[in-house]
């Protein structure tokens, strides 16, 4: 309840000081980091997403980009033969096992199916584990990496200590799945349980709206233009001083636009390429 009240207040707060947030992040990175960071990631969410995988996965090589997919096993499994000959070319993030979304042809949007929110603690680790076990079976893959399917839903009104407890036990380093009001709560890279939370990155005029393309199909104010121009904006900070950058995608949002892969390649230089390049300044 208290952590509840403590989301409560630093939203409103940082509506009225939208640029505590970048000051925030500044302060913490240049006492923290030995350089700037990078951490790309792609939500693939249905099978349409699974159908340009080897697209993306080549365009991404072109520019010196390994990336970190996010996918649902039960997904891995339906296409295992194309995620083994992938698996090299990437790093996998645990993202549950059951398909957590469907795709509605008619008004060309995606919906959820199935959260954490509503599942018990029980059922939560069995979705984890089961998960687990299918990325067992794929070879190249240190798992080190998780991400909470839907994570924004389920993190803004659940505690995330059942699901840092789970994934600990199974040795798990890092997980990618709070909302950029975590970076201020906590930091922008913090420990709980011994895992490594990496909360997702934010515009800097609206420090509660996470940078993704999903937003730009659901906000009307958000745009690719927008988008272009607030990673130039948080490469020419990068590029200046330390500072930590955490942006993912839904592949089928971005895989036609071109210029999505030139702004990406500004930033190849500070891309995270496994947990142990997630750090801080020993104190």
């Amino acid at each position: 309840m208290q952590n509840l009240i403590s989301k409560y207040f630093f939203k409103i707060f940082l509506k009225i000081k939208k640029n505590h947030y970048l000051r925030t992040l500044e302060r913490w990175s240049s006492y923290n980091l030995k350089s700037s960071l990078f951490f790309l990631s792609f939500d693939f969410e249905t099978q349409r997403d699974v159908d340009v995988i080897e697209r993306l996965t080549d365009k991404l090589k072109l520019i010196n980009i390994k990336p970190f997919y996010a996918v649902p096993a039960e997904l891995i499994e339906k296409n295992f033969k194309l995620f083994k000959n992938i698996s090299n070319e990437c790093t996998i993030i645990n993202h549950g096992y059951k398909i957590h979304t469907k795709y509605n042809e008619k008004i060309k949007k995606n919906f959820s199916t199935f959260s954490y929110s509503n599942l018990s603690n029980s059922e939560i680790k069995n979705d984890i584990i089961r998960a687990n076990n299918v990325l067992n079976e794929l070879p190249n893959q240190k798992k080190e990496f998780f991400r909470t399917p839907h994570f924004g839903e389920f993190c803004e009104s659940n505690s995330m200590f059942l699901i840092y407890e789970i994934i600990s036990e199974l040795n798990y380093k890092v997980s990618s799945s709070t909302t950029p009001i975590f970076s201020i709560l906590n930091s922008p890279v913090y420990k709980s349980k011994n895992i490594t939370e990496i909360p997702s990155s934010a515009y800097l005029d609206k420090p509660l709206q996470i940078i993704d393309s999903w937003g730009i199909h659901s906000d009307e104010n958000l745009t690719y233009e927008k988008l272009f121009n607030e990673i130039d904006i948080y490469r020419s900070i990068m590029e200046r001083k330390n500072f930590f950058l955490n942006l993912y995608f839904d592949p089928t949002d971005i895989i036609n636009n071109d210029i999505f892969f030139k702004k990406i390649e500004n930033l190849a230089v500070f891309q995270i390429m496994k947990a142990d390049d997630i750090y801080e300044k020993k104190t």
